[in-house]
């Protein structure tokens, strides 16, 4: 589990496709057996390393990357009671779960949308779009909306998990409130025009 964003109250956890095979957890068997000893195993490592205690209501919401694993956005409601904690606190669970299909990886310099350009570069024309990148947020983003063949898109991860991180951000908010730099065939366009 790689601990990504600890706030007061707010919790973001990347877990390996990995570590969920080794877990056997998939998106149907998150609420239910091993999946909620994950979940419980997620909450003590964040109680013990970070302070953060499940207590009151909290908020789980989920997205499954089929290539890469699952990110995992926990928030709790309202403040932290004034008494101790008591190990039999009620906790209230509530849980959202997305399957993302496309692909999707914040990456953080451009000679890193460079490499994994040239790394592309040969599978690219077995795609639809040939990819899109955005600039959001002081991040590039390489974007590709289409649903692919398996094997293509384990490919794809693959090549550019070397240079960046899956993201669960949308691409909506991205296109509307960031740039675009290429909507279509970014990774020719790139390739062709970079050098490494």
């Amino acid at each position: 589990m790689r601990f990504e964003t600890f706030k007061q109250g707010h919790l973001r956890v990347f877990i390996t496709k990995q570590e969920l095979s080794v877990h056997d957890v998939r998106p149907e068997t998150l609420a239910v057996g091993k999946g909620q000893d994950l979940l419980r195993n997620l909450l003590e490592e964040a109680e013990s390393n970070f302070g953060f205690h499940a207590v009151g209501t909290l908020e789980f919401f989920v997205t499954f990357f089929p290539n890469d694993g699952m990110l995992v956005d926990v928030r709790r409601e309202g403040e932290l009671p004034e008494e101790t904690f008591d190990e039999f606190d009620q906790v209230e669970i509530r849980m959202t779960v997305d399957i993302v299909h496309h692909v999707l990886y914040q990456l953080e310099e451009f000679e890193d949308v460079i490499q994994a350009s040239h790394g592309l570069l040969r599978h690219v024309p077995m795609t639809e779009t040939g990819g899109a990148l955005y600039y959001f947020e002081g991040r590039y983003y390489l974007y590709f909306e289409e649903r692919m063949a398996e094997a293509l898109e384990r490919t794809i991860t693959t090549v550019l998990s070397e240079y960046g991180v899956p993201s669960a951000k949308s691409p909506l908010a991205m296109a509307e409130y960031g740039k675009t730099l290429q909507r279509a065939d970014a990774i020719k366009m790139i390739a062709g025009t970079f050098s490494v």
